[in-house]
């Protein structure tokens, strides 16, 4: 019993120390899935704050909000998401959206911008699917 309880101890400090590093993750398509249209994309968020954009637009220190790339590159850090096709945004802090997709496959760039839709180091995610 003894053994089993220095164990334990032993297993804490790792679990103290587990990454809080942000991120950003898809939960929906999963990665290489076949899905019909209309699809839904959904995303999750970790050790970060989704929060809506303000007027004026003001950035926050660790919130931001999601925007997606349909069939297209996510952008390096620091720059502005563009507000066009191919890109949608979700200034009101949602994460799900449902989307008519053309049978094929598909690439979709999940992105994180700040207050001024400037992306962030680290803070994107892809996934790749086809639909029937």
């Amino acid at each position: 019993e003894e053994a089993e309880e220095a164990e334990e101890a032993e297993a804490a400090p790792e679990e103290a120390s587990m990454d809080m590093t942000p991120g950003v993750f898809f939960i929906a398509p999963e990665e290489g899935s076949t899905v019909s249209s209309p699809v839904t994309l959904e995303f999750g968020h970790e050790h970060f704050t989704i929060e809506p954009i303000t007027d004026p637009l003001t950035v926050h220190e660790g919130a931001g909000h999601h925007h997606i790339g349909l069939d297209t590159d996510c952008l390096p850090a620091g720059e502005i998401i563009p507000q066009a096709s191919p890109w949608v945004h979700f200034g009101d802090g949602s994460n799900t959206i449902e989307m008519q997709l053309e049978p094929g496959p598909h690439r979709i760039c999940l992105q994180i911008g700040d207050g001024e839709h400037r992306t962030l180091e680290g803070m994107s995610a892809e996934v790749t699917f086809t639909v029937e």
